[in-house]
């Protein structure tokens, strides 16, 4: 499969996801409730499939032509529609919300069955897509019309159609593959686009702690110094994330693909969480930390710490580099373990304390971390100089 570059289009489309995310963010740092956390993971894996699936297309499909500009343009036209209609969901009026994500259905339902009609040897492949996708666009359309305990549920069935599809497809699609003599490889450009999501819900957690510092009346050394901490933990989990994934390249196998997607939900779900969760700490950095915030900040970071340890798992690593990576990847999990540990005491500690605390464990790994690398990255190129020269 060609690797290619991330064109300009693709990186303008993601735009349009960030303020999607900000809106949901945005809620559920007004509402630090378990309940509406899980509300938010319910939205955030709408928005998800959205995102997901327009990259994918883009990434197999795409072109730099006028039909693929021009769909672009419409997929980023009912994404802003259903960010829009996100603040009347909140409010219990699910209609417009309904009627914006059915588009949002109903465009990428409209590519995947596309796909086989412009081009017949496609067809075995997208016809699971189109069936299921056309099924959850019933859903959301019919939604419309019934009350919001039972639009939940609608929704619920098509999320559900929407994300085991290719599991569903996934015999066909390798059977099909293999008889075209090809083994299925994840493009780099769809890790990046991986990459660049997390950029995008990372810059939220930014736009978290600034939101939250500058609700802060009273603007003490103290709430600087939480102010400070707060975009150090965000530094390094980009350190972390991307120190572990980012210049990697996938195994191979339509499995990988499918883990890696499904992995990504709840680790891009937690950095947003997270972003949210320490809008709440900062606005609360006078007090102990006894709201729920606390408890989701420290699962968020754990979780993402996890699901960095799985994504590694899923990447292609050289003979002599993976002893090295697989210190680092346990040291990882053992980092997520610390966290979780730590925020089971979060209720008897000053934000400030807690938040240093969590920098300093998350410190660790990175120090640590490298160090070892450097020392492996010396101790293969003394090897190297080693090696006589054959003429």
């Amino acid at each position: 499969m060609q690797e290619r570059k991330i064109s300009w289009l693709e990186l303008f489309y993601d735009l349009v996801y960030v303020a999607a995310i900000a809106q949901l963010t945005g809620y559920l740092a007004e509402h630090p409730t378990w309940k509406d956390l899980g509300y938010f993971f319910f939205i955030f894996c709408l928005i998800f499939w959205s995102w997901l699936n327009g990259s994918y297309y883009h990434d197999t499909h795409g072109s730099t032509g006028i039909r693929t500009r021009y769909f672009t343009l419409l997929q980023m036209f009912v994404v802003a529609a259903v960010t829009i209609t996100m603040h009347d969901l909140f409010n219990g009026a699910h209609q417009t919300f309904a009627v914006a994500f059915a588009c949002v259905q109903a465009i990428i339902t409209y590519l995947w069955w596309s796909v086989g009609y412009y081009d017949p040897s496609h067809r075995r492949l997208n016809f699971y897509y189109t069936v299921f996708y056309s099924a959850s666009l019933g859903l959301f359309i019919v939604s419309a019309f019934t009350d919001l305990n039972t639009a939940y549920v609608l929704w619920s069935v098509a999320l559900v159609f929407n994300y085991i599809v290719p599991f569903i497809a996934a015999p066909t699609t390798v059977k099909e593959l293999r008889r075209r003599g090809i083994e299925y490889v994840t493009t780099s450009s769809i890790i990046e686009r991986f990459g660049l999501f997390t950029i995008i819900v990372l810059g939220e957690n930014i736009l978290g702690i600034i939101h939250g510092i500058s609700h802060v009346h009273d603007r003490s050394v103290t709430v600087w110094v939480i102010f400070l901490l707060a975009v150090l933990i965000a530094f390094l989990l980009w350190w972390v994330y991307f120190d572990m994934t980012g210049d990697s390249e996938a195994k191979t196998g339509y499995h990988i693909f499918l883990m890696l997607n499904f992995i990504n939900i709840p680790l891009l779900a937690s950095f947003a969480i997270a972003g949210s969760a320490i809008r709440v700490i900062l606005s609360e950095s006078e007090t102990e930390m006894h709201s729920p915030a606390a408890w989701m900040f420290g699962i968020a970071i754990s979780v993402i710490l996890c699901g960095i340890f799985a994504f590694t798992s899923l990447m292609q690593q050289d003979e002599d580099e993976a002893p090295v990576m697989k210190k680092l990847s346990l040291m990882v999990l053992a980092t997520a373990g610390a966290v979780l540990l730590l925020t089971c005491f979060s209720g008897m500690l000053s934000a400030l304390v807690y938040l240093a605390l969590v920098a300093l464990i998350l410190a660790l790994p990175v120090y640590i971390g490298t160090r070892i690398w450097v020392k492996f990255k010396i101790f293969s190129e003394g090897q190297n100089d080693e090696e006589p020269i054959v003429n």
